[in-house]
């Protein structure tokens, strides 16, 4: 199908708030759209449907699913040209909001200093006006930028609308084998300086290593960790380590593993139970789908890819809420993880640019 007729379709679907995704695997030039035949709202504790999961980051509230069964699903291989924004485009913080998120760290430091947790990943949430939402515009702005993200938008009545370019894997199966990554540790890249990573980013990510390990140790056989390499995402670059085995046989190892997974260390924290009481009791929003989980389940091939919700944005009404975290350690320094959060921001911020 033509990207014109693909959005034709998407703009036909969003008008009778009936739901749909679509998305873009990293590095394939192709569009996958999935829309529902009815208004249905599908969720479910178990991956157990053939079609595409979009899941919150508290596990003990229910994934929804866009069901194939109930779906058309259609391929476009041609893609949107490259929209043109202005390069020095940045979004604009407020002061009180900065003052906040340094005084959560400062108390999330203190916290870790207390040998209650080792990490603890904290975020925020920014509110921005839309002056012109228009549906096409975030089609083609989102699928011209970001090409080595997972990018997708998804729509339900009952959810708004959300989209993102997320750089992080959750978990990919093919047959018994699957893979998986440790994502930690941010800069900004700026193309006048090298690289160099700390030891407070070594550790980050050492710990989000070994805290997967040791969830996946039980349920899944013949562990393979690489080494620890520059995993570059727009203009950010992150520490990355790959993780693959197989799946110990059962009809629900998917579910298994995801639930050993999610919410990762690279965006809850380790402890996982410590970090996570945390979050909730100190955040001061409710997450919903930011760093939850999304991507197409395929239980018959036994092939799925799902991914964790980063950079994301949620569109309601006339109002886009962008949210960034960063991992906290007794090492952290509260104006720097200021800046890191305000970089990750940029990345939406330049899809929705076009919109404001």
């Amino acid at each position: 199908m033509l990207y014109s007729q693909l959005v034709e379709k998407v703009l036909g679907h969003f008008e009778q708030n009936l739901p749909f995704v679509l998305y873009s695997l990293p590095d394939v030039a192709e569009i996958v759209g999935i829309f529902q035949n009815n208004h249905d709202y599908n969720t479910s504790q178990v991956l157990h449907e053939n079609g595409f999961a979009f899941a919150p980051f508290h596990s003990h509230n229910e994934t929804v699913q866009i069901s194939l069964k109930s779906s058309e699903m259609i391929l476009c291989n041609d893609l949107p040209e490259i929209l043109k924004t202005d390069p020095e485009f940045i979004i604009k913080e407020n002061h009180n909001d900065k003052k906040g998120h340094i005084a959560l760290v400062s108390k999330t430091k203190a916290h870790i200093k207390a040998g209650k947790a080792q990490k603890i990943v904290v975020s925020r949430k920014k509110e921005v006006a839309l002056q012109k939402f228009n549906l096409k515009t975030l089609c083609d702005s989102l699928f011209s930028q970001n090409p080595s993200a997972f990018r997708y938008i998804w729509y339900h009545p009952r959810t708004a609308l959300w989209c993102g370019a997320t750089p992080e894997v959750l978990i990919k199966t093919n047959g018994s084998a699957f893979s998986t990554m440790a994502l930690a540790g941010t800069q900004k890249i700026d193309g006048k300086s090298m690289l160099f990573w700390a030891p407070k980013e070594k550790n980050e990510q050492k710990w989000v290593v070994d805290a997967i390990v040791e969830n996946l140790l039980d349920k899944t056989t013949a562990l393979n960790i690489s080494k620890t390499k520059t995993h570059i995402a727009g203009n950010l670059a992150h520490l990355c380590t790959d993780i693959k085995g197989v799946l110990t046989s059962s009809k629900y190892a998917l579910q298994k593993v995801v639930e050993a997974l999610h919410p990762t260390p690279a965006v809850c924290g380790t402890p996982r139970k410590a970090a996570q009481n945390f979050i909730i009791e100190n955040e001061g929003y409710t997450r919903e789908f930011y760093t939850g989980f999304l991507g197409i389940v395929n239980n018959n091939k036994h092939e799925s890819e799902l991914f964790v919700n980063l950079r994301c944005i949620k569109i309601e009404d006339s109002t886009a809420t962008l949210y960034a975290g960063g991992g906290i350690t007794e090492d952290s320094i509260p104006e720097d993880e200021w800046e890191e959060t305000h970089n990750k921001l940029q990345t939406m911020a330049k899809v929705i640019q076009p919109l404001l």
